[in-house]
C-alpha cells in the first residue's frame, strides 16, 4: 500500500505533535513489510528533523513541498501531487489539506481549541478549528489519541462511532531503563550536574511555556512548596515560551524566585530522560491536554509524577500519579509536597508508574495505525 503521510509539526519544536510525527514515521518503517510510505513535508528544516531511517523493510522516501510557502505548498501542490495518483491512502498528522483528491485517516490530538478558546489567539483558533472540522467531516476514520478526545469529538460533532479509532500515543525505547533504577538516578544526576549546572534536588516541568500548560500556576504553587519543605529546591522547567507565557516573568520577580526557577528551553527529544531521571518529582499541572506524553515518558524513568485532574490525563496515569485540581495553587503545593516528603508513596508511585508507562509504547501505536490505514483503505467514502 502507498501511504502519504503528511506532517506539519515535524522541526518546530512543536511538542508532542511533533513528537508524534517522527515517533511514529520512525515505527512505521521499523514495522517492516512492502508498504511504501512517502512522508510530505513543508520545508527542509521538518525534513531534516526526521532520523534516518535503516532498520524494517519499509519503503520510506520524503518529499518536501514547494515553494516554500505553506499556504500555496498546503492548498495547491500537495492536492496537486495526490490528484497525480501518487499514493492510495493519505494520513493527516495534524491538519488535512483544504482539498484531497486522496481518501485520508486524520489524528485528532486534543479538544482544546473548542473546550478552551481562550488560550488561543482569534486568528490563530479559527484556522486551526477550520481545518479540524473539515478533517473531521471528511476524513474516512479518525484516528483520536485518547478516550477523552474521542468521546468529547464525538458528542459535539456527531461522528458514528465506527469513524472513531483511539491509538494512544507512546514512549521510545530511549525512556526505558538500561540499568538498575538507582544507578540509572545516580548516573542522571551527576550529567544534569555536568550539563546544565543543576546540583540541588529538583522539580521538573516539561512543555511549551505557554497558557493552556498553567505555568504560572505552577511557579506559585512551587513557591509556596519551597515554604513548606524547607530545603533548598529548584524547579526546572523544560520547553521554549511562546506568544501566551504571560505572566511567567511577572510572577518570578513577584515571588522572588529568579534563582530557584531554571529555564532551559527547548530541548531536544533525546535529552529529556536523563533530565526525567534526575528529578526528584515530576509536575503537569496542564489546564487541557489530549494526551499528555511527559506524563508517561516521566513514568518510564521511575521519577513519581504530579498531574492534573482535568481532560485526558487521569485516563493516561491510570491511578498511577498525584492528581490535583490545576486550578488550585493550594491544591498543587500540597500534592507537590506530598510527592516530594512521602517515602512510602514515592515508592509506589515509581513502581505503579513503570508498569503503566509499559503499556504505550510507539510500536504500538505503529501497529494500530498500519491496521487503520488498512482498514480505512477498503472502506467507502463517508
Amino acid at each position: 500500500m502507498r501511504v502519504g503521510i503528511f506532517v506539519v509539526m515535524a522541526g518546530r519544536e512543536a511538542g508532542g505533535p511533533e513528537t508524534y510525527e517522527r515517533c511514529l514515521v520512525r515505527e512505521l518503517a521499523a514495522l517492516g513489510g512492502d508498504d511504501d510510505l512517502r512522508v510530505f513535508c513543508l520545508d527542509q528544516q521538518a525534513r531534516e528533523s526526521f532520523a534516518p531511517v535503516t532498520r524494517g523493510g519499509a519503503s520510506v522516501s520524503y518529499h518536501v513541498l514547494r515553494p516554500s510557502v505553506r499556504w500555496v505548498s498546503i492548498t495547491a501542490t500537495l492536492p496537486w501531487r495526490l490528484w497525480r495518483g501518487e499514493i492510495d491512502l493519505l494520513h493527516a498528522t495534524f491538519i488535512p489539506p483544504p482539498f484531497s483528491p486522496a481518501q485520508y485517516v486524520f489524528t485528532m490530538h486534543c479538544f482544546s481549541t473548542f473546550a478552551h478558546p481562550e488560550f488561543y489567539p482569534p486568528a490563530i483558533r479559527w484556522r486551526l478549528n477550520g481545518s479540524i472540522k473539515r478533517g473531521l467531516s471528511r476524513a474516512r476514520l479518525i484516528l483520536c489519541v485518547s478516550e477523552n478526545v474521542r468521546d468529547l469529538t464525538a458528542e459535539k460533532f456527531r461522528l458514528p462511532p465506527e469513524r472513531l479509532r483511539v491509538i494512544y500515543n507512546g514512549i521510545g525505547d530511549e525512556f526505558l531503563p538500561r540499568a538498575g533504577e538507582e544507578i540509572e538516578r545516580a548516573v542522571a544526576r551527576r550529567e544534569v550536574a555536568e550539563q546544565y549546572g543543576i546540583h540541588d534536588p529538583y522539580l521538573l516541568f516539561v512543555g511549551q511555556l505557554k497558557a493552556r500548560k498553567n505555568v504560572v500556576r505552577l511557579i506559585e504553587a512551587f513557591h509556596r512548596f519551597r515554604q513548606e519543605v524547607g530545603v533548598e529546591v529548584k524547579l526546572v522547567l523544560a520547553g521554549r515560551r511562546s506568544f501566551t507565557s504571560e505572566g511567567i516573568d511577572e510572577t518570578l520577580e513577584r515571588l522572588r524566585l529568579r534563582r530557584s526557577v531554571i529555564e532551559l528551553g527547548h530541548l531536544r527529544h533525546e535529552a529529556l530522560p536523563t533530565l526525567y531521571r534526575a528529578a526528584e518529582v515530576f509536575v503537569f499541572p496542564s489546564l487541557w491536554e489530549g494526551f499528555g506524553i511527559p506524563v508517561i515518558e516521566a513514568m518510564a524513568c521511575h521519577t513519581p509524577v504530579v498531574t492534573s485532574n482535568v481532560s485526558s490525563l487521569p485516563e493516561v496515569a491510570g491511578g498511577c500519579a498525584v492528581l490535583v485540581d490545576p486550578y488550585s495553587v493550594e491544591d498543587l503545593a500540597a500534592g507537590m509536597y506530598r510527592a516530594y516528603t512521602d517515602t512510602k508513596l514515592r515508592v509506589v508511585l515509581r513502581a505503579k508508574g513503570f508498569e503503566r508507562a509499559k503499556q504505550f509504547t510507539w510500536r504500538r501505536t505503529a501497529r494500530e495505525t498500519l491496521a487503520a490505514y488498512r482498514e480505512a483503505n477498503t472502506m467507502t467514502t463517508p
